[in-house]
């Protein structure tokens, strides 16, 4: 009986280091995907800033870098603006001044190499940047589509080259 119990544990055991090599796989590949799509995202961005960014970050992946840490910062809320008033106060003007480059040091954390950017050239680059992600997310949502065996009948073409599904399901 005993050695009943002994061979049941042995595949216990085997078990669950089988589940937790299934699971770094699975984190693996999910690295790997991540990485893909960044790496993709970067070499379409034609040379722009925020490309070059996510390029040296997906290398600092590839190094075994934690690139995505940082003090996460939350956005200010926006104050109230009085259109009856012709004439802000100095002390208004300031707080609306400071709001704002809260607001752009928060941009300039988002946007990839935008930390010494130019007011001018980061809303710019924010702005490629943001329509790269969002034909990335009509990618990403063709892959997910089409590996759970929907395929691509459920995506359509719009104006904008993105492929997006006409339903949120696939």
């Amino acid at each position: 009986m005993d050695h009943h119990v002994a061979i049941l544990a042995v595949d216990q055991e085997g078990m669950e280091k089988q589940k937790q090599k299934q699971q770094q796989l699975v984190c693996e590949r999910g690295r790997r995907i991540k990485a893909a799509a960044e790496l993709g995202l970067a070499r379409s961005s034609r040379g722009r800033q925020w490309g070059r960014a996510l390029g040296r970050r997906a290398l600092a992946v590839a190094s075994a870098k934690d690139p995505y840490s940082f003090e996460p910062v939350t956005a200010p809320t926006t104050g109230e603006h009085q259109a009856q008033k012709k004439a802000a106060s100095p002390e208004e003007e300031e707080e609306e001044e400071e709001e704002v480059e809260e607001k752009v040091a928060l941009l300039r954390q988002l946007v990839p190499g935008g930390e010494d950017m130019a007011v001018e050239g980061l809303l710019e680059e924010t702005a490629d940047y943001i329509a790269a992600l969002k034909a990335q997310v009509g990618v990403m949502r063709a892959l997910a589509c089409l590996l759970s065996g929907s395929g691509l009948d459920e995506l359509t073409e719009k104006p904008a080259g993105l492929l997006t599904p006409e339903k949120s399901r696939c």
